[in-house]
């Protein structure tokens, strides 16, 4: 089974917690939660960092969610750096990207705070890069130490077959492994839903379902 996680507007078991802007309403119905990273925050391409407070803020909400949901599964995303909103823009030099700053953020973050969910990062548009970056979680023991990995560099990405590309040199890399897709477009599921655990959508679209009393519903409540 294929868990889709989003921002339900009524009782679902698959909660996508935005950290900038969180809603713990329907937590205590909740199976289990993902805490995204906040990576938005590079749709400015003045931004270049998170803020210092960001980790902090990461680790209240989760501690809230704990509250409410005791012993059931939280993963938290670990800070990561994007190519796709802006290319090259969160490239310190040639030989320290978006990839090697999501990694070190991974080696720094997840010795005090093992809870976290691995990120892997790609360079924009080219799907073999991810092997770097997965490459590099083999070499600092990261991949031994983790089950759940998340692509992060498909969430603007609209070409199905760059997409289908990059899960699938995932999934030949983590052959073991669960893997989940930040920011899936729903059109390209069935030709990857063989291999991925999970995806979120953020989106919702009519029709109206009336049993929500809100002028919005889900693009899908169907967990697959």
């Amino acid at each position: 089974m294929i868990k889709f996680f989003t921002c339900p507007p009524k009782p679902y078991p698959y909660i996508l917690i935005n950290v900038l802007h969180p809603k713990f309403s329907f937590l205590k119905y909740a199976e289990e939660v993902i805490i995204d990273s906040g990576i938005e925050i590079f749709r400015n391409p003045n931004v270049k960092d998170y803020p210092r407070d960001h980790l902090s803020k990461l680790i209240k909400v989760y501690l809230k969610a704990k509250a409410i949901m005791h012993q059931k599964p939280i993963y938290v995303t670990c800070p990561d750096y994007c190519d796709d909103y802006h290319p090259k823009s969160l490239w310190l030099n040639e030989k320290y990207t978006n990839i090697e700053r999501t990694v070190d953020n991974v080696l720094k973050y997840t010795k005090e705070y093992p809870w976290m969910l691995i990120t892997i990062q790609s360079h924009n548009k080219k799907p073999d890069s991810i092997r770097k970056c997965i490459e590099l979680y083999r070499e600092y023991g990261i991949l031994e130490k983790f089950d759940y990995f998340a692509l992060g560099n498909l969430c603007v990405e609209p070409d199905i077959e760059l997409i289908y590309k990059t899960v699938k040199n995932a999934r030949n890399q983590l052959k073991d492994k669960k893997i989940h897709v930040f920011g899936l477009k729903l059109n390209v599921l069935k030709k990857i839903f063989t291999l991925i655990d999970s995806f979120d959508s953020m989106a919702w679209t009519r029709p109206v379902d009336t049993s929500l009393n809100a002028n919005y519903s889900c693009k899908t409540n169907k967990v697959f």
